[in-house]
């Protein structure tokens, strides 16, 4: 009985250090944009989260370098073409094409924090079901943004379920 107390009373003046060091690990420091990301990795693999310590991102277009502020872009889709440009859309609706400058992106998330590498990023949006697709209007390529939830069209007018 007296070694089953000692053994109890170590792990309870242990385990405040243990879940301390859990907690700790986790958290994110630094100021916190509130503006939250909804992102599609490859592999069809998702990660959704708030962005950390980032304002604005720089790209660079055929007018220049640009640097956006994060809480004007409503999406970005990235490795749209060969040359690994990206289409930035906008939350008036505009749209443009040029390479993110940019390696990675940090996410508070409800584990802990995520930093993601831009190479196992396909898109980025602060709409969960937001999506780019192409378009091919008079044999060129575009891309184009949607928010629109994405609905899958009944093909039958019967119930999809029964009470038998």
């Amino acid at each position: 009985m007296n070694k089953l107390f000692k053994k109890v009373a170590i792990a309870a003046m242990f385990a405040p250090f243990l879940m301390g060091g859990v907690a700790t690990a986790q958290e994110v420091t630094g100021p916190d944009s509130g503006t939250v990301l909804y992102v599609n990795l490859s592999q069809d693999r998702e990660l959704s989260g708030t962005l950390v310590e980032m304002q604005d991102m720089k790209v660079t277009t055929s007018f220049g370098e640009v640097a956006i502020p994060f809480s004007k872009i409503d999406g970005i889709k990235l490795h749209a073409d060969a040359s690994d440009a990206s289409v930035i859309a906008f939350k008036n609706g505009d749209l443009i094409t040029g390479k993110v400058v940019l390696d990675q992106i940090k996410l508070k998330t409800d584990w802990g924090a995520a930093h993601v590498n831009t190479t196992q990023i396909e898109s980025v949006t602060t709409t969960k079901n937001a999506k780019f697709f192409s378009d091919t209007t008079a044999g060129k390529r575009k891309w184009r943004f949607s928010k629109a939830p994405s609905v899958a069209p009944r093909t039958s007018t019967a119930p999809r379920f029964s009470n038998n």
